[in-house]
């Protein structure tokens, strides 16, 4: 447990150096107001837990960490988001049709025994989006949108063209 006087120190630096630090990371990062929080307090803590013996190197030991963390939450984010549910039928008749539609092409992913990164990259790609929207939605690169995609779309068409048309039953993980 740290003693009392490493408690004062660390409440003169949290004062001294916070509403910089924010604006520093703000600057340095784009992502939303509250990852750079979130990512400013990890950085205090580690302060905590470290216990920095040179006090003069506390502002950028912090912007680093600090940076470090909101580039981690801001790519964790990009991933997590829901896709939108846009395809939505009024008409009774027509939603009865989706819902086999789906159930049909829910089998097909299953039995192609693709990941939930690339049944997410082929719903993007369904929605409309290009590679570049698709990369930054998921935060990776065009390039690896494109090498996903690929290797999702030759699992799907494996699936499809089976002998009979049968579909084999999903993977195990």
């Amino acid at each position: 447990m740290p003693n009392l006087e490493w408690r004062e120190q660390i409440a003169a630096l949290y004062l001294a150096h916070q509403p910089r630090l924010r604006r520093q990371l703000a600057a340095l990062v784009k992502t939303t107001p509250e990852n750079v929080e979130d990512a400013c307090m990890f950085a205090w803590m580690q302060l905590l837990t470290h216990q920095l013996e040179e006090p003069t190197t506390v502002g950028s030991w912090l912007l680093t960490v600090a940076r470090r963390e909101a580039i981690k939450l801001d790519q964790r984010a990009r991933r997590s988001h829901a896709l939108p549910n846009e395809f939505e039928t009024p008409d009774p008749v027509d939603r009865i049709g989706a819902v086999d539609r789906r159930l049909d092409t829910a089998a097909v992913i299953a039995a192609a025994g693709l990941t939930v990164r690339g049944c997410r990259l082929i719903a993007l790609q369904a929605a409309g989006l290009s590679y570049r929207e698709i990369a930054e939605r998921t935060g990776d690169s065009v390039r690896t949108v494109e090498r996903q995609l690929l290797r999702a779309r030759r699992k799907l068409q494996q699936a499809r063209s089976r002998p009979g048309g049968e579909l084999l039953p999903p993977r195990r993980s």
